[in-house]
């Protein structure tokens, strides 16, 4: 982690910014790592506030690829916008349960707002559609490679939650589980236990029990996925709180 955050540290002064989050977002943080796993590194970073009065459009995203290390800014501004969309990625991002970095209160009022702007609707198509992505490249091969069905069973999960509860997703694998059975429940752990062991590209056989509950689980989503429930509030909130922390306040309450 060392590593991880004095890059931030360059990237901050680099680019003269400040970094008011960051975060792990893949299979690390997702529960189901191998033992060459990359480090896909999120972050949230903001200008000093003279920087947003320009009237042209300027780059809100930095990258940086080095050895493992995947690492990816998303500005300030922008990040609100797509939380106006309830934008997934975004939103999975400040459940992540691996922190690298953090200003104080930030994390907490960013979630406050995520809980005013979720739209359940919005959240379940994304994994929808991932779902029926992987689906279409699996369904017919007796072999798949191990990391994407992990992110297959992961989307599968994701939508029963959203049908079941329609609360803020958990990023990590081992929350979603709790609407499945408990023998499903240890399948899972055991192919967990599996992933920790082999490589990214390993090609694994399937389980038949495992994939025909995944075709029951599949079938249950497409006849329950109407009805989710969307929002549809206006920028007010998320104006208010840009500004507070472009100007440097610190009270980014909701109430």
């Amino acid at each position: 982690m060392d590593n991880i955050r004095e890059m931030l540290q360059q990237i901050a002064q680099q680019n003269q910014i400040k970094i008011l989050y960051a975060c792990e977002t893949g299979s690390r943080a997702r529960g189901f790592t191998s033992p060459d796993s990359d480090y896909d590194v999120r972050y949230i970073y903001m200008h000093e506030r003279d920087w947003y009065l320009h009237l042209g459009e300027r780059k809100d995203i930095l990258e940086v690829m080095q050895g493992d290390l995947d690492v990816t800014g998303w500005d300030l501004r922008k990040s609100l916008k797509l939380l106006k969309k309830s934008n997934a990625a975004l939103i999975e991002r400040f459940q992540s349960p691996m922190e690298y970095y953090c200003e104080p209160g930030f994390r907490e009022a960013f979630n406050a707002l995520i809980k005013v702007y979720y739209s359940p609707t919005a959240v379940f198509y994304h994994h929808y559609s991932l779902m029926n992505k992987f689906w279409e490249d699996m369904q017919d091969k007796r072999e798949v490679k191990l990391k994407g069905y992990f992110y297959m069973i992961r989307s599968l999960l994701s939508c029963l939650w959203m049908i079941k509860d329609k609360s803020v997703l958990p990023m990590h694998i081992e929350g979603l589980m709790i609407f499945i059975e408990k023998d499903t429940q240890e399948k899972l752990r055991r192919l967990v236990a599996l992933k920790a062991t082999v490589t990214e590209k390993y090609m694994y056989e399937k389980d038949m029990g495992l994939n025909n509950w995944l075709l029951n689980l599949r079938a249950f989503i497409e006849t329950s996925k109407d009805n989710l429930g969307v929002t549809a509030l206006d920028y007010t909130l998320l104006n208010d709180f840009f500004l507070n922390t472009v100007n440097g306040k610190t009270n980014n309450r909701l109430d």
